[in-house]
């Protein structure tokens, strides 16, 4: 009987520094993601590109001044996020399909599937790709205003986290907004 119990509790203690290593190694890669950025706690508006995101579920980061704010990051654990991103056409890509060839082509997915979306009720396109047990799904969009703004929402998560963090995102982009440029 005693060996059983010395078995058992060597046991949950080897569990329980395997759990405690996954934490201190998410812990890490939590810090290592927002360097340079502070927290948000509430809707993020975007004066210069002309947008606004909700406070969504996870982590919310932006950019931290004298850093360039082109947008948000949410992280949803480990490994698993959501970028919102702004920026102007400065390499004159000219179209929201140009843009996301851009962005898939140096992409060695396992598969891909595009197809037609709307992002803020305007054209906008959609991109899932899989690359092992890793799942991106990018929604582009090019603003036709003031030398263009190309909006980019990005998804990264896991084959076991797939459905839980597609919703969060799909919400976000049904609530993504644009308005007028100041």
């Amino acid at each position: 009987m005693g060996n059983f119990i010395a078995a058992t509790l060597f046991a949950f203690a080897f569990i329980g520094q395997a759990v405690a290593g996954d934490a201190s190694a998410s812990q890490e890669w939590e810090k290592a993601q927002v360097i340079g950025m502070v927290p948000i706690h509430q809707a993020y508006r975007n004066v210069q590109y002309g947008f606004s995101v909700p406070i969504v579920g996870g982590k919310m980061y932006r950019p931290a001044a004298p850093n360039p704010n082109h947008g948000v990051l949410i992280l949803l654990g480990n490994q698993r996020t959501i970028s919102i991103s702004a920026e102007y056409d400065a390499a004159e890509y000219g179209s929201t399909t140009s843009q996301l060839d851009h962005w898939l082509e140096n992409e060695h997915p396992d598969s891909v599937k595009r197809e037609d979306t709307m992002l803020a009720g305007k054209p906008a396109e959609e991109a899932i790709l899989q690359a092992s047990q890793v799942v991106t799904m990018v929604i582009a969009q090019r603003r036709d205003e003031r030398g263009g703004i190309l909006y980019e929402l990005t998804l990264t998560t896991t084959l076991a986290h797939q459905n839980e963090d597609s919703a969060i995102f799909d919400n976000l982009a049904h609530s993504f907004k644009t308005y007028a440029l100041q």
